[in-house]
């Protein structure tokens, strides 16, 4: 069942006039078996996969897999959000919304910024120089603004914390999956 965006608006009106609270992107937006939503994002993030599936250990999270012209898939990577890997990391207005691609190395291949509420991230986090700078850095890099991660702006909050939403998100993936692999030895 879809709900037009008029009626949508409605309810929100509704439930705010009458003292209930609203959803939050968070609630309304997470990880979830449903690819067509966030599909464009995470071939974005995680371009050499050709099928995705999500699994929720704990945290949910995408893993996409390449195909060979045999049938046999190799894991080529993770897709997962800071908000599920990094809740409590918000920027100035709040929480920011970033998919990022890891390979099973440990090595980001992009990041997305699906959604924020940050008053000056067009000149900040939405800036393609931003992404770009995480694009082949480790889990095991700094990943600190001013060191190895330009600010972009002076928008400080904002780039704080989407840098550090993407390194502790980054590698507790890791952490996560290296402990996956060496349980299952």
């Amino acid at each position: 069942m879809q709900v037009s965006l008029r009626a949508a608006l409605a309810a929100a009106m509704v439930m705010t006039l009458v003292g209930l609270p609203t959803a939050t992107f968070a609630q309304r937006h997470r990880a979830t078996a449903d690819f067509a939503r966030y599909d464009t994002s995470l071939r974005e993030v995680l371009p050499d996969a050709d099928t995705f599936r999500f699994v929720d250990t704990g945290t949910p999270h995408y893993r996409g897999y390449r195909t060979d012209a045999t049938g046999n898939e190799t894991l080529v990577g993770f897709g997962f959000f800071t908000v599920d890997f990094a809740p409590k990391v918000r920027g100035y207005k709040g929480e920011i919304w970033i998919l990022i691609g890891m390979d099973p190395g440990g090595t980001l291949t992009n990041i997305s910024i699906v959604y924020h509420n940050e008053p000056f991230g067009y000149f900040s986090i939405d800036l393609p120089t931003f992404v770009e700078q995480f694009r082949g850095k480790s889990v095991l890099d700094r990943l600190t603004v001013g060191d190895d991660i330009d600010a972009v702006s002076r928008a400080t909050i904002t780039n704080n914390s989407a840098v550090r939403a993407i390194r502790d998100s980054a590698r507790r993936m890791a952490r996560e999956f290296l402990a996956e692999r060496f349980s299952a030895q």
